[in-house]
């Protein structure tokens, strides 16, 4: 059954439907039942591997480091606490601390030290903690340690890193130059072809020497495009695979950003001319946004920020962007003020599934991932020694997915026993931001002892070692699931293996009916049938459940714009429920209204484009080299739509005087999001590429994937209200998308 309605409104959004899950819901069969949980949507809770981290010096002896003494500037006592209080207070899991080697350019480590960092890193394991180092040898300066010497070093440091990877959540590439950040060194000239085979050598020799479940970040997302490029060996090297990296190597190598949102290319880090060739900012951000594992889980991408803030809107709305669009898994808590202050004084909207909160607030819940369970269908009863099967739908909303290796077991827990059943099927490092499902998973439960179980979902560390400390398992984001404890996630108190000596028998599937009427939905339902007694129904809408309806009707008020699916079950007093009902579909069509004031063109076919070369006004309008329309782009739907590769230019006059309006308004949309730095805006004397134009209170526009209005404030933005002239889009600024435009027009 589909209805379809149309309803006026003030615009198109693209809505998120959020999925808010509670109680049981329908097996498919009267051997498995389905239960739907809570999610929660707000809270701030520690899991391991992700989120803010602070920093520390690991090796806390003064005789063998000098950063660990007062008479360096900027020197903190805090730093050298091994119970790492300051971090633990802020609920944070994840520690940071640079290796500083700079009194040993020339010789070798001391036993001193080593012993001293293994000492360190058993610290961060006592704590419930980990770690991410980088080996430095200077701090602000020049540094020209020599390859040999460098190599050396990491045959070292190499049995101490390997003993203690299990608590060990990433290295940084470091070594090279000033904070061993890879400049300010005569080996990391993006430009320099000869000094290519150093960097490649050294990263080569890093990952040979650890552990293949440490992850590798690298500075500059130039350097990792440099090495996937090389297909012969550098000459001489004597690593593994000719020391050609391998595909296990490029899994391993992520991006660690140390001055996120400083300005439109992050100080440097995107905007470095290469040996290789020219590629602009947009194009090797769109790098860092593809990185992928071969295994389609997300790479290591962390940093911190710097003491500058250029790119960091007041809004959040660039922040947002890209640490969502790169997949962020952890940033630096204690640098830069100048960015977090911001971030800890945005107000930011609900969206989607997030609710009104702080930036701060809400970088700190999405940082790396943040899983939910939706729901999880599995047998009951249960029987011991026979199949059991196990499947669930989750959402991640986090920036990020898992990054390391981590098993998955269903727990069997009735306080006296505990059976750990692996799932080996399931790698839930592919559980990236989004809807994730997890397909059936048929496992053979132990020769276990009859009776109730707790029934768990438990996320431990790959690190048997660590696999019992609650502190290194993952906690999904759902209420009154969590056992701290126990370190997993409750899916059901009562699971029966053995024979069930009660009800067993569900409903029988209820039949549903509906209508709508603007936008609420009507729906109705015959009773379904059960051997006992039905209860009560769940009714879905997208998947969701809406209600718990004792009765068979239920009115849903302000259904959002769209297509949305209903069904019901039925629900006995054992618990038990009915298969699906069918399914009902209802749309709600939303109407955008025009634009108000001034408008330029609204792309309603009338004048016709391009043929007529006429806009709203009456005035010329056109353009050339896109790649659809002829050059012209495609006016289709009400909205103008642009094809683009490096290449396009549209104009329209305006020719008269603006100054009784204060915004040029665009309602645009973008087919991927993010192409605000694709092209420039002209008019009235002004040309900025359209991201670096600025907004009310600062922050600067970015195009996503819905359409949204960016209005541009035209004096704050230096534009000639009475001598607008043209308004023109130029796409020479890199990069290959479709935008779509809506309207043009000068609002109040």
């Amino acid at each position: 059954m589909q209805l379809a309605v149309r309803v006026r409104a003030a615009a198109v959004a693209a809505a998120v439907l959020a999925l808010s899950l509670i109680g049981p819901v329908s097996p498919a069969a009267a051997a498995t039942a389905t239960v739907a949980y809570t999610g929660d949507f707000s809270t701030v809770f520690t899991n391991p591997e992700r989120g803010f981290h602070n920093r520390y010096e690991i090796i806390n002896d003064p005789a063998v480091n000098d950063y660990a003494s007062n008479t360096i500037p900027g020197f903190n006592p805090d730093m050298l606490d091994r119970t790492f209080a300051r971090a633990k207070a802020d609920g944070n899991t994840l520690i940071h601390s640079y290796l500083h080697l700079d009194k040993y350019q020339t010789t070798d480590l001391p036993p001193a030290l080593l012993d001293n960092l293994t000492s360190g890193l058993a610290a961060i394991r006592a704590q419930g903690l980990k770690i991410v180092l980088r080996t430095a040898y200077v701090w602000d300066g020049y540094s020209a340690v020599t390859e040999p010497q460098m190599e050396r070093h990491i045959d070292q440091l190499a049995p101490v890193l390997t003993a203690n990877a299990d608590v060990i959540m990433s290295l940084e590439a470091g070594f090279f130059g000033a904070w061993g950040e890879w400049h300010e060194s005569p080996y990391t000239a993006a430009s320099e072809e000869s000094q290519a085979p150093v960097r490649y050598g050294l990263v080569k020799k890093l990952l040979a020497s650890t552990p293949a479940n440490i992850p590798v970040a690298i500075r500059y997302p130039i350097f990792n495009y440099e090495f996937a490029q090389r297909t012969s060996p550098p000459a001489g090297c004597p690593l593994p695979n000719n020391c050609l990296l391998t595909a296990q190597d490029f899994d391993r190598l992520g991006f660690h950003d140390d001055c996120f949102l400083a300005d439109s290319a992050d100080m440097g880090t995107y905007d470095q001319n290469s040996w290789l060739g020219w590629f602009d900012v947009a194009q090797k951000k769109q790098w860092v946004y593809d990185y992928a594992t071969s295994t389609g889980g997300n790479k290591i991408i962390g940093g911190e920020t710097c003491n500058a803030s250029g790119g960091n809107d007041t809004a959040g709305v660039n922040a947002q962007y890209e640490l969502s669009h790169q997949h962020w898994t952890e940033i630096n808590a204690d640098y830069a003020a100048v960015n977090t202050d911001i971030w800890k004084h945005a107000n930011v909207a609900a969206s989607g599934a997030d609710p009104a909160e702080t930036l701060y607030h809400r970088i700190r819940r999405k940082l790396g991932y943040r899983l939910r369970l939706a729901d999880a269908t599995f047998t009951t009863p249960a029987a011991p020694g026979s199949a059991f099967t196990f499947s669930a739908h989750l959402i991640n909303d986090g920036y990020a997915g898992i990054i390391k290796p981590r098993p998955v077991y269903l727990v069997f827990d009735n306080g006296t026993n505990r059976y750990n059943v692996p799932l080996t099927g399931v790698d839930p490092r592919t559980w990236k931001s989004g809807a994730v499902t997890v397909p059936t998973q048929t496992v053979t439960l132990p020769a276990m002892a009859t009776g109730s179980y707790k029934l768990a979902l438990w996320l431990p560390d790959q690190a048997t070692g660590l696999r019992n400390t609650p502190a290194y398992s993952v906690r999904l984001a759902n209420t009154g699931t969590w056992d701290a404890a126990k370190g997993y996630n409750v899916l059901a108190n009562a699971v029966t293996v053995g024979a069930c000596t009660g009800d067993c028998t569900p409903p029988t599937a209820p039949t549903l009916t509906g209508s709508l009427s603007g936008t609420t939905a009507s729906l109705a339902w015959s009773g379904a049938t059960d051997n006992v007694g039905v209860t009560g129904y769940r009714l879905y809408r997208d998947g969701a459940l809406l209600a718990a309806p004792a009765g068979t009707t239920y009115t849903d008020s302000n259904v959002p714009a769209g297509t949305h699916s209903y069904t019901v079950t039925a629900r006995d007093a054992a618990g038990y429920d009915s298969p699906s009902s069918n399914a009902v579909s209802l749309t709600v069509v939303v109407v955008t209204p025009p634009p108000t004031g001034l408008v330029l063109d609204d792309f309603d076919g009338s004048p016709a484009y391009p043929a007529a070369a006429k806009n709203d006004l009456g005035r010329w309008t056109g353009g050339n080299c896109f790649q659809n329309g002829g050059g012209n782009g495609v006016v289709a739907g009400g909205a103008l739509a642009l094809q683009y590769n490096n290449c396009g230019w549209f104009g329209s006059d305006v020719g008269t005087d603006v100054s009784a309006y204060t915004y040029l308004v665009v309602r645009i949309k973008g087919a991927a999001g993010g192409e605000q730095s694709h092209f420039s805006v002209s008019i009235g004397g002004t040309t900025k590429v359209l991201g670096d134009f600025v907004l009310d209170g600062g922050g600067h526009p970015a195009i996503t994937t819905a359409y949204q209005d960016i209005r541009l404030p035209m004096v704050a933005n230096g534009i000639n209200r009475a001598s607008p002239s043209q308004l023109a889009l130029g796409f020479w600024y890199g990069g290959s998308s479709t935008v779509t435009v809506d309207s043009i027009s000068f609002q109040e």
